[in-house]
């Protein structure tokens, strides 16, 4: 199954909406731009937890030392990181 950016997007805003809620935010009104750590919606633990549920959602290492980590909870560049990463894990090995 190959796995969008929309794909993770969803994912990635279900997981969310309880913490983005709490500081007034819907998630449908986010941009590609938005920072959630920066809004407020998730602190570091909740980063941590994100990427680890993430991670294991779309089969992907939890490596991410070649991700910029200025972008790391920005919502478009981190959905399509997954979304690429995913695409490249679940290619055969050669």
């Amino acid at each position: 199954m190959s796995v969008t950016e929309a794909d993770v997007r969803s994912f990635v805003l279900e997981r969310l909406e309880p913490y983005l809620r709490e500081v007034g935010i819907e998630a449908a009104t986010l941009t590609d731009d938005t920072d959630v750590f920066a809004e407020g919606a998730i602190d570091s633990l909740g980063v941590v937890e994100l990427i680890a549920v993430v991670s294991d959602q779309f089969g992907i290492e939890d490596d991410w030392e070649d991700f910029d980590p200025e972008e790391l909870l920005v919502i478009g560049p981190f959905c399509r990181y997954v979304a690429q990463r995913a695409a490249v894990e679940e290619r055969p090995q050669t």
